[in-house]
């Protein structure tokens, strides 16, 4: 059997390690307790001193959920806010929790698909979105699954934050990859039983070539990457979501999408990935990361 191949960075800038690094290492020792403190004081920041993108996520929420009145979207609008401060601090807090605490807070509750995955040496995609806590989701995986788990991220421009990322995310032995090398890399490992985790409610780069689906009341472009390598690949796909169930607590749950890609006209799972997301955003909608600027693309009649 070949080699594993895994995806590698290149050190950040020695001044990032030496000046930027060691501040976000001593913030993720503190325990939970003050991370939240540090949350609250976020959202006063963020939320209410700033408003950093409120107007992008009022628009969002008016756009997907013209049925509710203006005060239940601010109440989601707030909530969003409570929600993404608390992530920022969980993601710094992956930077040094231990996989036990991890575990505890982060529960893959349908684990057996994986276990039946792993016996059966099938290789699957695993698609999921911005809901709760992905970084977390990320970090986890391998903790919980036997075979090799490969995550794919977009790119950071900043080489610091892009390797700090990284750093964080490969704790636990995840192969994390960029998108742009994610065919390359799960063609090297196709020889190995894995999981490879696709964000599945990125916003294409342009709506060219991009799939056009109704998504929350709106006519919504979407990326076809996991859905062209599935066929590919002739990978199964599941459907990964992300329940919150208390602070910094999570469970994840996962289901089939397709299992033979080969069977399905071209856009319909992406049209389930879609059918999918929705329905995890519906049920916790302010859990979802509102401030994303998900709809910057028009279709053209």
């Amino acid at each position: 059997m070949e080699d594993y191949q895994r995806h590698s960075v290149p050190p950040a800038p020695w001044a990032f390690r030496v000046l930027v690094y060691p501040i976000f290492k001593g913030l993720s020792l503190l325990p939970f307790w003050v991370l939240h403190r540090i949350s609250d004081v976020l959202f006063v920041l963020i939320y209410g001193l700033f408003g950093y993108r409120k107007k992008v996520v009022r628009e969002n929420l008016a756009h997907s959920f013209p049925e509710k009145s203006a005060a239940d979207r601010k109440t989601i609008e707030r909530e969003f806010y409570r929600h993404f401060c608390d992530v920022l601090v969980e993601t710094i807090k992956g930077l040094s929790i231990s996989a036990e605490e991890l575990s505890r807070r982060m529960v893959n509750v349908d684990q057996s698909i994986y276990d039946e995955l792993n016996r059966d040496q099938r290789s699957a995609i695993v698609v999921m979105s911005h809901c709760g806590n992905w970084e977390w989701i990320c970090l986890m995986s391998q903790l919980s699954c036997e075979q090799k788990v490969q995550c794919v991220y977009k790119t950071l421009s900043n080489p610091g934050f892009d390797w700090l990322m990284f750093h964080q995310r490969t704790r636990f032995q995840v192969n994390a990859v960029p998108m742009e090398q994610i065919l390359r890399i799960m063609s090297q490992n196709k020889a190995h039983c894995t999981v490879t985790a696709f964000i599945g409610d990125q916003s294409p780069s342009s709506g060219k070539g991009a799939h056009w689906t109704s998504f929350l009341n709106q006519e919504t472009a979407f990326m076809m990457g996991s859905e062209k390598i599935a066929k590919k690949l002739n990978l199964g796909l599941v459907y990964l979501s992300c329940q919150k169930v208390g602070r910094s607590r999570y469970e994840a749950r996962t289901h089939w999408l397709c299992q033979d890609p080969s069977l399905e006209p071209t856009g319909a799972i992406t049209d389930s990935i879609a059918t999918a997301i929705e329905n995890e955003i519906r049920q916790q909608p302010a859990y979802w990361l509102w401030s994303h600027r998900r709809w910057k693309h028009k279709k053209v009649s």
